[in-house]
């Protein structure tokens, strides 16, 4: 991991039903991963036995402290070029979005601990999800997003987190404490915030942006980049019906259907990898995107590009740390979500991936330039106006059923 890490957010559509949960091996043996994605169900059965499992709560899981996972391969982890995994104490195995965790970072924990950290990295939640159900994924802390977490602990893949071991966890912004997600914070630690917003081309927009109806304009045809995202675009269409981010109406949900259908040749693209680049380079005046990589837009020109959350209110994220029910690591796990709960090193993290931490203590230390840009930390009247994204259950075939034909015209 070198230079500025910023992370390319790919919401995938996690509102399909996952299959029927597997139960927890208690200790697999590791074979050679696959790497295929798994399919998502969309019957309502497997929605049931999710509801059904939901009171489960968090998986037990069977190891402890650092104990050695049999059979595994060694294989070379991208974060740490060169280093492979082997088994044995003194490591840790960690699976986290691409270029989320500052090498620096890594580095002092080694230095000062001993223990070798292994860092995997993907680019979505999907992929996360495919490598816990498959029951045979060798990590010790995993970084799930807020809707993810509603899929992950029903299905016991994650262990309970003994708080006794987290001396710490008075530091976290109690905002983003005991979510819905994950009530009282069993399986989850609050990890880094963003939101969706718009970030446009000053120079190029003349009237200030501050509604979603700047994406629906005709007067921006062909300058407009929307995130190929089903739930960010129904999100934005919705919102400026009036409507909630969850809305689960069929009517309204064809109501915005209709609107984005409208909407489609005035957009340029649908990407939700490159929007900060395109818009940075002039392929398009105005972009629907995560607030961290269009942060860094606008902090290079800020006399040309900035970025807001329209007054109808946006798509409000959070990204946790967790252990997974197969985790064999503990001691090394539990020592690693301490240190990342220590104020300093949190502002670190902060200034290599300019996303907001959820630590509450690091925001004295974080530098003045990020903690005061409101792209990074907007003010509290302007989260109120955001929502987290939710499963929505037995909606999901026709909200998929509808973005289809819209992106099919």
């Amino acid at each position: 991991m070198t230079g500025l890490q910023l992370r390319h957010r790919r919401r995938p559509r996690l509102d399909r039903r996952p299959p029927p949960p597997r139960p927890s091996p208690a200790a697999p043996a590791v074979p050679n991963r696959g790497q295929a994605w798994p399919e998502k169900a969309t019957a309502r059965a497997a929605g049931i036995a999710l509801l059904a499992l939901a009171a489960l709560g968090c998986g037990s899981g069977s190891g402890t402290g650092s104990e050695p996972t049999p059979g595994r391969a060694a294989q070379s982890r991208p974060g740490l070029p060169g280093r492979p995994a082997q088994p044995g104490p003194g490591q840790l195995n960690v699976y986290i979005w691409t270029n989320y965790l500052p090498a620096e970072v890594v580095a002092e924990f080694e230095r000062r601990t001993g223990i070798r950290v292994n860092v995997d990295t993907y680019s979505s939640n999907e992929a996360l999800l495919d490598k816990l159900q498959s029951g045979v994924a060798d990590y010790d802390l995993v970084v799930p997003s807020d809707y993810m977490l509603q899929i992950l602990v029903p299905q016991r893949l994650l262990r309970p987190l003994d708080r006794r071991r987290l001396p710490r966890f008075g530091n976290l912004d109690p905002r983003f404490l005991d979510r819905k997600f994950d009530p009282g914070n069993r399986c989850s630690l609050p990890y880094l915030w963003g939101t969706t917003g718009i970030g446009y081309d000053r120079l190029k927009v003349a009237a200030p942006v501050d509604s979603w109806q700047a994406l629906f304009d005709p007067r921006h045809a062909g300058r407009v980049l929307m995130l190929d995202d089903m739930r960010e675009a129904f999100g934005a269409a919705l919102r400026l019906d009036g409507r909630p981010l969850n809305e689960r109406d069929p009517a309204a949900l064809r109501r915005a259907a209709a609107r984005l259908a409208a909407q489609k040749p005035l957009v340029r693209t649908y990407n939700s990898s490159d929007f900060a680049n395109l818009l940075a380079a002039g392929d398009v005046d105005l972009a629907q995107g995560y607030n961290g990589e269009l942060a860094k837009v606008v902090a290079r020109e800020p006399h040309r590009f900035a970025y807001v959350i329209p007054r109808e209110g946006g798509t409000l994220w959070i990204d946790s740390l967790a252990i997974p029910s197969t985790a064999r690591n503990l001691d090394s796990a539990y020592a690693f979500l301490d240190y990342v709960l220590e104020p300093a090193v949190a502002a670190r993290i902060v200034a290599g991936v300019r996303y907001a931490s959820a630590n509450r203590a690091a925001l004295p230390l974080i530098a003045p330039e990020i903690r005061d840009d409101p792209a990074v930390y907007p003010a509290a009247a302007v989260l109120d106006r955001c929502q987290l994204i939710e499963d929505l259950g037995a909606t999901t075939p026709l909200l998929d059923r509808l973005w289809t034909e819209v992106k099919a015209r």
